[in-house]
């Protein structure tokens, strides 16, 4: 099994804790899903450590190039060519400009019958912030575009596992084609129906342009969805099976459609091919303008968000939405202070039926847990680690330095003694110590390339404060025991919902 069929095999196992694991393995499958892309980016001038405390997500951002952007040939597909940087401006906010802009571009050019929408999905496994939707279904829709000298080659240089590859010359350019099928058995699964383990239950294509001209934009197209249900024995596999038979149906709403993919390749190279393209590979290039309309409707979120948490967050703190990708999870917003700035996130939860006061610490696994005795109740709080570098290339770092801690996340859970109160949870995290990189340059590996700087930066871009978290645990405990304290966070959670939730990507 390769990276790139996790999502296919977590998508079929029951979940006891649905929010749990929406939060936890979502974005980790996602950035798995995604695993050739990143590779481009991963040496990058802007990578370094992705710190996934929690639900984070990651968007790694190369260089750019300098060029400028004439007017597309007619003679050549309306792929406009990519931009300088212009001021900094926030992922955050890139990414829902697109989310706001990318189907009102795109639906104008694409063939009769077939039409892009924002998806509202709640599945467990975000397939990406677009659904095509056609007369026999819809299909997952990630489209991207970065500048050719910034593409990721894993296409051009191979095809995934089990699937089937393909390229051909197209005005202007390559297409690239990769089309996989996933069956029942599919992993070495087993417990189907006789002559039912082939069976195709979903598919995942992908779609590359690549242009002749150097200064060019790449565009990149993956869909995907489910296109039958399964079929099981009468009996389990085995006669230690334990559990429910058949297994339930875990299916979540997700793009699906019996007859497969919606735009067949010759479709995207015509879709590629219009004039009106230009627009699209415009916005979708990382270094294009947000839109004013965007970033009013960030502001006017942090105005509610301010608002809200003025009256029960500790002096010196403040609450605004994460500029970064943190979309759509629990740590979606940033808690900044005088010393730095967490990765924060908060929601209310009841107090379990079966919940005593003296259980805090008991009812998980997590080896760094301290709990304290307060007013009408227990605080109890979780911490964990991260090295200091979690892609495991150990090589890159400074001598003794693999098992250096960098950053870390805290879980404060207030448990109240009133069998119907309601528990209070925050999530802090943050890079706490510089990365300590090698002195040299590493002779392998994609960092020996001389064009890629090195070293990378020694922050990873996520929340940084030396000393750890900003809320100390008597501030957490008064926060949670503050009236009205459970309106405040679905206000600011609210708040953040309305301009969140988004899944889309960005490579550059």
């Amino acid at each position: 099994m390769d990276d790139d069929d996790v999502r296919r095999v977590l998508s079929r196992v029951a979940m006891k804790d649905g929010t749990h694991h929406r939060d936890i393995i979502g974005s980790a499958v996602d950035i798995v899903l995604r695993r050739r892309r990143r590779m481009r980016a991963y040496g990058a001038a802007a990578s370094g450590v992705a710190v996934a405390m929690g639900a984070s997500a990651v968007v790694w951002v190369g260089g750019g190039s300098a060029a400028t952007r004439p007017e597309p040939a007619t003679s050549s597909p309306a792929v406009s060519t990519s931009t300088q940087a212009p001021a900094k401006q926030s992922l955050w906010d890139k990414q829902h400009d697109i989310y706001n802009r990318l189907a009102g571009l795109v639906n104008p050019l694409l063939p009769s019958g077939l039409s892009l929408t924002q998806s509202q999905s709640a599945d467990l496994f975000p397939s990406g912030g677009f659904w095509l939707r056609g007369p026999s279904g819809t299909n997952s829709f990630d489209l991207s575009a970065v500048a050719k000298s910034n593409r990721n080659q894993a296409m051009e240089n191979g095809c995934v596992a089990g699937g089937v590859c393909s390229h051909r010359q197209v005005p202007g350019g390559t297409l690239y084609i990769s089309t996989k099928n996933f069956t029942a058995d599919y992993g070495g699964n087993s417990g189907y129906a006789p002559g039912t383990g082939k069976q195709v239950l979903s598919f995942s294509d992908e779609y590359e342009f690549v242009p002749s001209a150097d200064d060019g934009m790449a565009v990149d197209l993956m869909m995907s969805a489910e296109v039958s249900k399964e079929h099981y024995a009468a009996h389990p596999p085995s006669d230690d099976w334990q559990g429910q038979w058949p297994p339930p149906d875990v299916s979540t709403n997700g793009p699906r459609d019996a007859s497969g993919v919606l735009l067949s390749p010759d479709d995207f190279a015509t879709l590629i091919a219009k004039p009106g393209f230009a627009a699209v590979t415009t916005v979708l290039d990382q270094y294009s303008p947000v839109s004013a309309a965007t970033l009013a409707q960030h502001k006017a979120a942090d105005g509610t968000i301010e608002a809200a948490v003025k009256p029960v967050l500790p002096a010196g703190l403040t609450l605004s939405i994460a500029t970064d990708d943190r979309l759509g999870f629990d740590d979606a917003m940033t808690l900044t202070g005088p010393s730095g700035a967490n990765m924060f996130g908060w929601r209310t939860e009841p107090l379990p039926k079966n919940w005593r006061h003296g259980q805090a610490c008991s009812s998980h696994t997590q080896p760094k847990c301290t709990w304290k005795e307060v007013p009408g109740g227990e605080i109890e709080v979780t911490h964990s680690w991260l090295p200091g570098y979690i892609g495991g290339a150990t090589y890159l770092l400074a001598p003794g330095q693999a098992d250096t801690q960098t950053a870390g996340s805290d879980v404060y859970k207030y448990l109240p003694d009133d069998p119907n109160g309601t528990v209070v949870i925050v999530s802090t995290g943050e890079q706490y110590r510089d990365i300590p990189w090698a002195a040299e340059r590493p002779t392998t590996g994609a960092f020996a390339d001389p064009s890629r700087p090195w070293p990378p930066p020694a922050r990873s871009g996520v929340p940084f404060n030396a000393g750890g978290p900003l809320l100390s645990v008597d501030q957490f405990a008064a926060l949670a025991q503050k009236p009205g304290i459970t309106d405040v966070i679905q206000t600011v959670n609210t708040a953040v919902d309305k301009v969140g939730g988004v899944n889309v990507s960005i490579w550059g």
